[in-house]
C-alpha cells in the first residue's frame, strides 16, 4: 500500500512539474517562433493615462498563450508528427501531396472546377480588351500572361482525396474568349504542360515555378513581342538556396532551403535606387548591354523569377506589384512594352483594373 501511495505521489508531482514548465520557463527561456504576425506585448496594469487597465488579465492570458516556454519547439514537433505520420498539414493553407510535393490551399477551387459564370468571364475579358486598347493608345505593346497554379500542371501529385483535376477550368475558358476578342496573351498553361515531361518547372515545396519554368514562358513572351532574345533551359547549376514558402508555413521554426536551378547568362544589370527585396512595390533596373528597348511589367509573386532575366535583357525595366494593377504608370513610364502577369488563382482580379 505504501509503495502505491509513493508511486501516486511521484506521478502527481511529475505531472504538475510538467504543467509548470511552460509558464515558469518563461522566466529564463524565450521561445523563438517565426510567425507572419505580430505577437502580443507584455500587459501593463496601468494605461499611459495612469488609469487601471481593465483588460490586463485578458491581455495576460493572450500573452502567455503566445509566449510560453518551448512553444516554438512544441509547435514544430506537432507539425512534424502530423506531416510525417498522418500526411496532415497543421495549416489549411497547405495541401500535402505525393512524393514530397506541397500545394497552396487557395488553388483547390480552381482544381475542383469551381467556375465563374459566363457574365463574370465576359466582364473580365471586356476589361482586358479595354486595357489593351488603352495601352496601345499610349503607343505601347500590351501582352497578358496568366501563370497556371502548380496543381494545374502537376495534378498527378495531388492527394487522391481531391479527385482528378477538373476537365474545364476558368483559365481555359477565359483564354478561349481572349482569342475571340483578339487580346494578346501567352498560353503558359499549354507551354508548361508540353514541357513538363522533359523538365521540372515548379518547386516542390513552394507555390511558385522554378527558374526553368519562368525562362520557358519568358521565351514565349519575347517571341510574341517579336524579340530575338532567347534563354536556354539547360546549363544550370543546382543550389539549395531557396526558402520555400509552403514548407515554411508548416515548419516556421525550421531553417530549410529547397534546391533551385541557377543560370548564369552573363547579362549584367543594375537596380535603380535602393532594393529591399524582390517583393518591393516598385523595382527598376537598367542594363548597359540591353536590347535597346524598355518594358513595364505588372506582376505578382511569380514575377520575382522574371526580374533577373528581364532586367538583363532590356535597357530599362520597371516592375510594379500594386493591387489592383495601377495603369496610370503606363502613361508615366517611358517604355515600348507593357507585360501584365498574374497567377491563375487571382485571374478574377483582372476585372478590377481601373483604366485612367
Amino acid at each position: 500500500m505504501k509503495r502505491e501511495n509513493t508511486a501516486a505521489w511521484i506521478f502527481v508531482t511529475a505531472f504538475f512539474m510538467l504543467c509548470l514548465i511552460p509558464s515558469v520557463g518563461m522566466l529564463f527561456y524565450h521561445s523563438q517562433l517565426a510567425e507572419n504576425r505580430v505577437l502580443s506585448e507584455k500587459p501593463v496594469f496601468r494605461t499611459a493615462e495612469g488609469a487601471w487597465n481593465r483588460d490586463c488579465f485578458q491581455e495576460l492570458q493572450t500573452y502567455v498563450a503566445e509566449h510560453f516556454a518551448f512553444r516554438g519547439e512544441l509547435v514544430a514537433a506537432d507539425s512534424m508528427i502530423k506531416y510525417k505520420l498522418f500526411q496532415t498539414p497543421c495549416d489549411d493553407q497547405v495541401v500535402i501531396g505525393k512524393d514530397g510535393w506541397l500545394f497552396f490551399g487557395e488553388t483547390l477551387a480552381d482544381y475542383a472546377g469551381v467556375m465563374l459564370n459566363d457574365s463574370e468571364l465576359d466582364q473580365i475579358v471586356k476589361k482586358m480588351s479595354d486595357v489593351c486598347d488603352y495601352i496601345q493608345g499610349q503607343g505601347k505593346q500590351p501582352l497578358f500572361v496568366i501563370v497556371p497554379n502548380k496543381n494545374n500542371i502537376y495534378s498527378e501529385y495531388m492527394p487522391a482525396r481531391f479527385g482528378s483535376k477538373a476537365e474545364q477550368c476558368n483559365l481555359t475558358l477565359l483564354q478561349e474568349k481572349l482569342s475571340a476578342y483578339d487580346v494578346p496573351y501567352v498560353d503558359a498553361q499549354r507551354i508548361l504542360l508540353e514541357q513538363k515531361a522533359k523538365d521540372e518547372l515548379y518547386l516542390h515545396e513552394d507555390t511558385h515555378w522554378n527558374n526553368t519554368g519562368a525562362r520557358l514562358v519568358l521565351n514565349e513572351i519575347y517571341g510574341l513581342y517579336g524579340l530575338f532574345d532567347n534563354y536556354s533551359l539547360t546549363g544550370y547549376t543546382i543550389e539549395e538556396n531557396h526558402s520555400p514558402d509552403l514548407y515554411n508555413i508548416l515548419f516556421p521554426q525550421t531553417q530549410h532551403c529547397e534546391a533551385q536551378r541557377i543560370y548564369e547568362d552573363g547579362k549584367n544589370y543594375d537596380y535603380i535606387g535602393r532594393l529591399h527585396s524582390l517583393d518591393d512595390l516598385t523595382i527598376r533596373t537598367q542594363a548597359a548591354d540591353g536590347n535597346g528597348k524598355s518594358i513595364l511589367v505588372y506582376r505578382d509573386s511569380f514575377g520575382r523569377a522574371l526580374i533577373p532575366y528581364i532586367g538583363g535583357t532590356f535597357d530599362n525595366a520597371t516592375f510594379n506589384r500594386s493591387t489592383p494593377y495601377d495603369l496610370s504608370l503606363v502613361a508615366d513610364t517611358d517604355c515600348d512594352y507593357v507585360l501584365i502577369e498574374i497567377v491563375e488563382r487571382n485571374l478574377a482580379d483582372l476585372g478590377e483594373i481601373e483604366i485612367p
